[in-house]
């Protein structure tokens, strides 16, 4: 998708307060366009170094405002061990920190604090941290018969899972449960019964995922339900035409990134979300590619870089966070290099498969295995990405 001015938005004269935000949202990121226009490009490379010292420093202390995330703990261990891993780190150095951070619960399942209840959410985060460390140390810590009783006991009659005691229930708990149960081989047909059935009854009129059924579909919902769905091999009960029509909608034509949800804002967090869940989609449909990369690449590596602190964003204005930098970071890995020749054209067919692959992989938490058989398959074909060409900046 070349870049146009032609895209930008048009109010048709009726002016709203969402029709005002999103204009000023498109004058910032012109204005960042437009500088690089002047410059001769639109390209941009992945400031490895400058990230990677960010969630250094981010690793070694944070500053009393996050507080307010006590109950996240394992969530920020997760974003910066991950961040790292996909930038070529080794996180297992860090193995003491994410010991200290973690908190089993006797009951099962891993709590977002000290003294507080154990959360699906939270025990994602945890156990996937010490994935990421991948030490005896750290594996040891995981308890795999009390996680299933657990699991079980976040169980509900309608095939979802309750995010922790008497709490919220919605497809971010099925999504949590199946990715735990995959990595610990605890999967039981007593565990999954019903939960694809209520992933399917959360499909909207407009093709997305809502967090429950009869609730507007959202991004990140999507990406928890069909990739459940995926990890039990039944994305086929979904309505995956009108799904892809819905996925495609989000992508933006003058801002070249993702929004989450109908008539929202671009996020550059939506790099991940829609696109992983393309990622799966494509696979499913034996389709290519169901949005532009180019245009999204473009955004995420010209809008959303912090280029003198480090770090990674949500849009222009915002400032940079290790949520971001994780789920932005993840779309970039290794494609700063990439050169456009006719030669290598015939390998963008194999290295697409093998991005899809080590995508889905990665959202059945086998992360570390996944990326790195990405990571040999870029390195080796020099992988090819539409017509964009992206230089080390």
């Amino acid at each position: 998708m070349a870049f146009s001015y032609d895209f930008r938005y048009d109010d048709n004269l009726f002016e709203t307060d969402t029709s005002l935000k999103q204009i000023e949202v498109e004058d910032s990121i012109a204005r960042i366009y437009a500088k690089h226009i002047r410059q001769g490009t639109l390209q941009a490379g992945l400031l490895r170094s400058t990230h990677e010292q960010f969630i250094r420093d981010s690793i070694h202390g944070l500053s009393s405002g996050f507080t307010v995330l006590d109950a996240s703990q394992p969530w920020l261990a997760f974003w910066c061990l991950n961040s790292l891993d996909i930038l070529g780190c080794d996180a297992s150095e860090f193995e003491q920190q994410a010991l200290d951070t973690m908190v089993p619960h006797e009951s099962g399942g891993f709590c977002g604090g000290f003294k507080q209840l154990p959360h699906m959410a939270g025990t994602y985060a945890s156990i996937m941290a010490l994935v990421l460390v991948g030490t005896k140390r750290a594996f040891d810590l995981v308890d795999r018969k009390a996680t299933y009783r657990w699991l079980m006991s976040m169980k509900q009659a309608d095939g979802s899972f309750a995010m922790h005691l008497d709490g919220e229930v919605d497809v971010r708990g099925v999504y949590c449960a199946m990715v735990i149960a995959s990595v610990l081989n605890i999967m039981t047909p007593e565990l999954v019964a019903g939960s694809a059935e209520f992933i399917v009854r959360c499909q909207t009129c407009e093709g997305g995922i809502g967090p429950y059924p009869g609730v507007e579909a959202h991004g990140g919902y999507t990406l928890c339900g069909l990739a459940a769905l995926d990890i039990l091999n039944k994305t086929q009960l979904l309505d995956l035409q009108r799904l892809a029509r819905w996925i495609s909608s989000r992508q933006l034509a003058f801002e070249g990134g993702f929004n989450g949800r109908t008539n929202k804002l671009v996020d550059g967090c939506y790099s991940y979300w829609m696109g992983g869940a393309c990622s799966i989609l494509q696979k499913a449909l034996k389709q290519d590619w169901l949005y532009e990369p180019a245009a999204l690449q473009r955004y995420v590596l010209v809008c959303c870089q912090d280029k003198k602190l480090g770090g990674l964003l949500d849009k222009p204005g915002k400032s940079a966070d290790l949520y971001h930098t994780m789920v932005v970071v993840v779309l970039v890995e290794d494609q700063n290099e990439m050169v456009l020749t006719a030669v290598l054209l015939e390998f963008v067919e194999l290295v697409g498969l093998a991005l899809t692959v080590g995508l889905e992989l990665a959202l059945m938490a086998q992360a570390v295995l996944a990326l790195k058989a990405v990571q040999y398959v870029l390195a080796k074909n020099e992988y090819i990405l539409q017509q964009t060409v992206l230089v080390e900046s």
